[in-house]
Order: C-alpha cells, then sequence, then structure tokens
C-alpha cells in the first residue's frame, strides 16, 4: 500500500514538473521576445556624426548624407525617407544589413560602404552561430581583412581553418549587405537568396540511411546482431563524428523547439537524427541512436573494452533530476537569447573537433578517463538524451491515461442501450 502511495505521489510530482517545464520555456521565449532589441539603434549611434542625418532607402539599405543636404539644422538620426538624386555627394555613405548561415544557425552584420564602394566599418548585430567557432573568426581578424575591400568585385577572403562554414557565412552577409549598395552605385548585384532546402547534403541522405538500418538491427533477430551493431556503430563514429561532429545535442533540441533551422543552417544532419529519435521513442518507448548511432557513446564503450570498466550502476536520484534542471536550463537560455547553439554543455565539440571552451576540455577529459573504470559514464549522468526520452515516453503514456476513460466510456455507451432496450 505504501509502494502504490508513494508511486502516485512521485507520478503527481512528475506531471507538475513537465507541465512547468514547458510553462517556464514559454515564458522564457516571450521575455526574450520582449527584450529590445537595440542593436541596429546602437550601430547607428555608433557610425553616424552629429552633423549627419541618416535616410532609410530600404529596409536594408540607408543613406548618410550632412543634416544642411536634408534642410534639418538640427543634427541627429532620422529615417525619413527622401527622393533620391542622380548626384551622389562626396560625403555620402551607405549602411547595408546582410545575414549568413553558418554551422549554428543565421548571423546577421551591419556594414558602412563609402561612396566609392569601399567597406569602411562591420559590425555584428545578432549571431545565432556556435560561440567557440565565431571566436575563432574573431581571433584570426578575418573581418578586419575584408575592410577596406571594393565591392565592384564580390568579397572574399581565404577562410578560417577550422571554422569555415562560420567564415563562409560571415563572408556571405557582408556581400549580401553590400548588394543593394552595389546595385545603387554599379547598377548590378551578385548575390542571391537561398532557400533552406539548399543547405541538404549527402550527409543528410546518410542520415537517413544509417538511421534505416539501426532500427533493423535493433529489430532483427540475427545471430550476428551484436557484430552489425557494432559496425553500425564503428560507420557511425567516423562519420557523424570524426568526419562531420554531427551529434544531436541540448542546442539542437533548442533550434528545432524554436525554428531555427527553418532560416537555413549549414548543417542539417543533427536536427535530422533528432526528429527520427523523436519518432521512434514514440513508436517504441526507447531511443535507438543512443544504441547504435551515437559517436560519443561508442568512444565510451571502446574505452570501457580498454580498460574492462565495470556495468554502469543504477542511476542515482540526483543523476535523474540534475540533467533535467540542467537541460531546461540551458534551453530556456537558448529561447531568451534567441542563441540555442551559444549555450552548450556537452563534450561532443572538444572529442570530435577540438572546438570549444576549457571548461569543456577538462570535462571531456574526465569523462574519457572514467570510462576506462565505468562503462558510458556521460550516457549515465549528464547526457540530455535521456532527459529528452524520459520527457517524450511520460508524456506519451500520461496522454494515454487521460485519453483511456473517455475511449471506455464511448464503448459502454451501446451496451447500456440494450440493456434499456431489453428492460422495456
Amino acid at each position: 500500500m505504501e509502494r502504490k502511495t508513494k508511486s502516485r505521489r512521485n507520478n503527481t510530482v512528475d506531471k507538475c514538473v513537465s507541465v512547468l517545464s514547458i510553462l517556464v520555456l514559454a515564458f522564457a521565449w516571450y521575455l526574450g521576445g520582449q527584450r529590445t532589441n537595440d542593436s541596429q539603434a546602437q550601430f547607428f549611434e555608433f557610425v553616424i556624426a552629429s552633423d549627419e542625418k541618416l535616410i532609410e532607402v530600404t529596409p536594408q539599405l540607408y543613406q548618410i548624407v550632412t543634416a544642411d543636404r536634408s534642410g534639418h539644422s538640427t543634427p541627429g538620426l532620422s529615417t525619413d525617407i527622401e527622393p533620391q538624386t542622380s548626384t551622389i555627394p562626396e560625403s555620402l555613405k551607405w549602411i547595408g544589413f546582410g545575414s549568413g548561415v553558418g554551422y549554428g544557425g543565421e548571423l546577421t552584420i551591419g556594414a558602412v560602404f563609402t561612396h566609392q564602394g569601399e567597406v569602411d566599418t562591420i559590425a555584428l548585430l545578432n549571431a545565432k552561430e556556435t560561440t567557440s567557432y565565431f571566436d575563432k573568426v574573431v581571433e584570426q581578424k578575418l573581418p578586419e581583412t575584408l575592410l577596406a575591400q571594393n565591392i565592384k568585385t564580390a568579397l572574399s577572403v581565404d577562410a578560417v581553418s577550422g571554422a569555415t562554414l562560420t567564415s563562409e557565412a560571415y563572408i556571405q552577409a557582408l556581400n549580401q549587405a553590400a548588394d543593394p549598395v552595389r546595385m545603387q552605385l554599379f547598377g548590378y548585384h551578385f548575390t542571391e537568396t537561398k532557400p533552406a532546402w539548399h543547405y541538404l547534403k549527402w550527409l543528410d541522405v546518410a542520415a537517413f540511411a544509417f538511421f534505416a538500418a539501426a532500427v533493423w538491427v535493433n529489430r532483427t533477430r540475427s545471430e550476428h546482431k551484436v557484430k552489425m551493431n557494432v559496425a553500425l556503430l564503428a560507420g557511425a563514429t567516423l562519420l557523424f563524428g570524426f568526419h562531420s561532429a554531427s551529434l544531436y545535442s541540448a542546442s539542437t533540441m533548442g533550434g528545432l523547439i524554436f525554428g531555427t533551422w527553418i532560416g537555413g543552417v549549414a548543417n542539417y544532419t543533427p536536427f535530422i537524427l533528432l526528429i527520427l529519435s523523436i519518432g521512434y521513442i514514440l513508436y517504441y518507448n526507447r531511443n535507438v541512436y543512443c544504441q547504435s548511432l551515437c559517436p560519443f557513446g561508442a568512444v565510451q564503450q571502446c574505452l570501457a573494452n580498454v580498460g574492462k570498466a565495470k556495468a554502469s550502476p543504477m542511476r542515482q536520484t540526483f543523476f535523474v533530476w540534475f540533467p533535467r534542471f540542467l537541460l531546461l536550463a540551458t534551453l530556456c537560455l537558448g529561447a531568451y537569447f534567441r542563441n540555442p547553439a551559444a549555450f552548450v554543455y556537452e563534450p561532443f565539440g572538444i572529442a570530435f573537433g577540438m572546438i570549444g571552451g576549457m571548461y569543456l576540455f577538462i570535462l571531456t577529459v574526465m569523462i574519457l578517463l572514467t570510462s576506462l573504470i565505468v562503462r558510458r559514464p556521460w550516457c549515465q549522468s549528464l547526457c540530455p538524451i535521456n532527459t529528452l526520452t524520459d520527457f517524450v515516453v511520460f508524456n506519451k503514456h500520461w496522454l494515454k491515461q487521460v485519453t483511456k476513460p473517455k475511449r471506455a466510456v464511448k464503448k459502454q455507451r451501446p451496451t447500456n442501450k440494450k440493456q434499456a432496450g431489453g428492460a422495456q
């Protein structure tokens, strides 16, 4: 009797936490939308002198002219649209805005161009890119190398090694910002808007193929099932780990929930694997990704075999609830700042690309060393995929419990009518 009471009490707590988590996440998203995004206004204040005036040509294109030219004696900012003249004064500058798609998502920049078409100023206004990649671009001074280039030709520099996608996204954003200015000054443009499907690659097709193979291996009763699973793990580790670092993480979950993938991302493979995993969890109540496709899980398993590690102990209560709160906090921060990729606590980047901060490096080393003693310590402790699986399975069962009584009532109604007819 005590066990049943305790079980019901725990079930009630889980339901409350589940609903509260959704409400907290929605509230964080709402607060993030209410935040005044004054990055563009600050950019204008930085580039406009006291004796200059701002004129809006289009939402992505502005002119900087002297205050006297516009007929206003009081200096300051203004976005009044005035008729364009064929003559361009020497003091005129142009402001353009553009965006590019990097590894983690879009980044937006503002740029100032001289009347001769040279790049005068570049500023990052908004970024959904992975922080470690962008820091690498800044350290290599890629923005500085783009200054003073002329937009008569497409702007280009050598990409930063180890952050190629971020470098290309930055250059793409600057070219997009320069395009309306190029049209005004020289009468032609270069860049074209790419649809989201343009970023789909062969690796995404491979994700579907590997996941289908993982489902088949887990459902088959072949005597070679273990060997096939090992081969599948090895292939996934090479392809989704060391080759592309396409493991899905908390930032991928945030990107899927908040829709950052709609505008385009450089790598859709983590999103594809995440969606397929959720579908499998809904149908079979388990995550085939962890068993047959996770590269970091495979690395831990190899180290466990080398060190003859002991079987993982049962998950303690702390390692059940702490990862849940950690994932919720990470998702809320990503929702509030509109940048899920900026909040990463998984060791995947260090393990397969040596990208990440010092705290991630220390965490990765600790996990790898512990893997020699305990089987899959990361999987049994802080991995957000366990939290995702628990959340989906719990809410699926809860939904079934809610809808079950209604179905039972509907089935009983015809019987009651027959009984009523018999009584007559």
